[in-house]
């Protein structure tokens, strides 16, 4: 059957037939099994499929197709197809060392993977995903490259809004993505004039192919070091990337503190090359190097040193860096000296399945801005696919899939529904204050922390409607420490080596399953080592645990039972500890309200992600408990607790003793 320009569909899943075609490659593509060979082939014939597409009228044939009405072998159109494409794009093309060198065999199979659908309409980024596919891990995991989806690129440009004939740059380019979303919102003569940095040759070429394809004439993308000092530059580089030139700037610079940034004479030209220090609640910049800093920081840097004064960045980075105590001298130079426009938090999966690192957008104006004055603030719990990169569509309550206007299935995706709430920021209307887009003035910020969740508007009404209802008392965990009711503990380390050294448990955050402490931890150690720590940890009935530091897990709780008090807990727990008798809480309320749903809300949203691992941090005090104002209704609360605790130890030792009778 014949397939026409109007009968191609929309692709949902591109990754798989990527996969397919790269296993396929590398087991019968006689003679080469290196992935960059591969993924230049497969881009090639991608490249030839979407130019088809775009010069064949809906009522026509595509050529890309194993049955088009002709009588010529499938290779021979197929490389006519690459010839043309090569002609076109001639200043791209080496005429030399690009050839398509994919036999017959192969080709078919790539060509009936690949035909019935509309690369270039893909929802996400068909290019991106084929080099990422083809290429994993060679090219990805080595330099912490990343390709950003489609939603988030556009996302980025949207709330950017390029206006005609604005100079816009991406530093760390890769395949283009961001500067074709800026092209796919403006379609006319006079759209902005594109310009791309990318160290990667290959990526350079690709970037510059996808948009001449999108008829963007003469691409100006260039191959160099970003970071590097400008006048080593290549002098048609340097002749078009100068500083303070542009008007906007949206990137996803690789992140990572393996891929650091070291060489001195890089670190120089930044501020943040430089040591800083804390004076007067104020962060200052030493006059000594970093050894080292991870190129997502000095890409903030670089970046603004290319805008224009009033011009705008967009950026991707690691949500740690808005919250972390170790970065904050990093959000401080930016509130300093520039204006915050925006913020939203993505889902961990938004670059899954190739990294789960949590990330944030960005939105920075070129404005030293001293006046209080509003930030917009959104965190994306959906982002359109799960943690495995698969699309997740809408459905109605009958089960059918929900449509857009243009008949395209809708994604369940909360990005488009924040650009939405941005623009009516822009435009003066008022928002509702969900967690899809709410407003924090400058002066409002604590400690300067810029992650959305620690503002989540819907955990502040909780709270406060709980506040109105007279039937609750409200005391947060710092106000239980500064009333010497309730005292607060870390654990520690025992080292490695301490493992297996004995039938004392070592408890860690794994340990912890239903408020109870397992019944045979994996780790456990010697008398001796015990000894070291009894002292400094003092382990008694009654104490409550904490998971403070982790990836999933913190928020657990455990109690400690009198049958429990021989261990010694890790340093990422917290031990809670009622010191005095008091008709606030006991342990029993306490170990209750810490796992009602409006105290785990707050432990989330006072997690922040540092370097590798998740921290609730010192924030555990800000947390507000909810607690019953009846207190019969405490007491019955902690009586039927107490009860539970005691069953569920009593069943525990019903175990022991069952399970050593043999």
């Amino acid at each position: 059957m014949v397939i026409t320009r109007n009968e191609l569909e929309i692709p949902k899943d591109l990754k798989k037939k990527f996969v397919e075609i790269r296993n396929h490659l590398a087991g019968n593509f006689k003679g080469i099994t290196q992935d960059n060979v591969l993924v230049k082939q497969v881009l090639f014939l991608l490249f030839c499929k979407i130019n088809d597409e775009m010069v064949t009228s809906p009522s026509k044939p595509v050529q890309f197709q194993i049955n088009f009405p002709d009588n010529q072998p499938l290779i021979v159109r197929i490389n006519r197809l690459f010839n043309q494409l090569k002609a076109k794009f001639d200043t791209i093309f080496n005429p030399k060392n690009d050839q398509l060198i994919v036999d017959e065999r192969s080709l078919r199979v790539i060509v009936s993977l690949l035909e019935t659908y509309a690369i270039s309409e893909a929802p996400r980024d068909a290019i991106g995903d084929a080099i990422e596919q083809i290429l994993l891990p060679s090219l990805r995991g080595s330099q912490g490259q990343f390709f950003t989806p489609k939603n988030v690129s556009v996302t980025m440009a949207h709330i950017l809004d390029p206006k005609e004939d604005e100079m816009v740059i991406d530093p760390a380019c890769g395949a283009g993505g961001f500067l074709i979303s800026i092209l796919a919102l403006q379609n006319g003569p006079n759209y902005s004039k594109l310009y791309g940095i990318d160290k990667d040759d290959f990526l350079v070429k690709i970037s510059k192919l996808q948009l001449a394809i999108l008829n963007y004439p003469n691409p100006k993308i260039f191959c160099e070091n970003s970071l590097e000092l400008p006048e080593r530059w290549a002098e048609n580089s340097r002749s078009y990337l100068k500083p303070g030139l542009f008007d906007l700037v949206l990137t996803n610079p690789p992140f990572g503190a393996k891929i650091s940034i070291s060489e001195p004479s890089i670190l120089n030209q930044y501020d943040m090359g430089y040591k800083w220090h804390k004076q007067d609640d104020c962060w200052i910049k030493g006059d000594t190097l970093r050894e080292r800093q991870p190129p997502q920081i000095l890409f903030i840097e670089r970046s603004l040193q290319f805008l224009k004064p009033g011009g705008k960045m967009a950026i991707v980075l690691p949500e740690g860096i808005f919250g972390n105590t170790s970065d904050r001298y990093i959000i401080e130079y930016l509130i300093d000296n520039y204006k915050v426009l925006a913020v939203i938090s993505c889902s961990s999966v938004a670059f899954a399945p190739h990294t789960h690192i949590k990330t944030s957008l960005l939105f920075i104006e070129k404005t030293k801005q001293q006046e209080n004055y509003p930030i917009f603030f959104a965190i994306a719990q959906n982002v359109g696919h799960d943690k495995d990169g698969k699309e997740i569509y809408q459905f109605d309550e009958l089960g059918n899939l929900i449509l857009d206007q243009t008949g395209r299935r809708t994604l369940v995706d909360d990005l488009p529904i924040i650009v939405q709430n941005y623009q009516s920021f822009c435009t003066g209307q008022s928002l509702n204050y969900s967690s899809l887009g709410f407003i924090l003035h400058r002066d409002n910020l604590v400690d300067n922390i810029l992650i959305p969740a620690y503002y989540n508007p819907s955990v502040k009404s909780k709270l406060e409607e709980y506040m109105k209802n007279g039937g609750y008392q409200i005391i947060s965990i710092d106000d239980l420490l500064e009333r010497k009711v309730l005292s607060i503990t870390r654990g520690h380390e025992v080292g490695t080596k301490a493992y297996g050294t004995g039938i004392i448990p070592f408890v860690r955050t794994s340990d912890i399953i239903n408020l109870e402490i397992d019944v045979n931890p994996l780790k456990q150690v010697s008398e001796e080592i015990y000894q070291q720590y009894k002292e400094k940890q003092d382990i008694r009935e009654g104490d409550i645990l904490i998971v403070n530091d982790g990836t999933f897990l913190i928020g657990r709780t455990a109690m400690i039972t009198r049958h429990d008090e021989k261990l010694i807990i890790q340093s990422h727990f917290r031990r809670l500890r009622i010191l005095v008798e008091n008709s606030i809480l006991d342990e029993y309320l306490l170990l209750w309200s810490l796992n009602t749903d409006i105290v785990q809300e707050q432990i989330r949203a006072k997690t922040f992600i540092q370097a590798t691992i998740s921290t609730l941090g010192d924030r555990l005090k800000e947390v507000v408990l909810v607690l019953p104002s009846n207190p019969t209704e405490k007491k019955r609360i902690a009586s039927e607790l107490k009860t539970i605790i005691k069953q569920k130890q009593s069943l525990k030792n019903r175990l022991k003793q069952l399970v050593s009778s043999i």
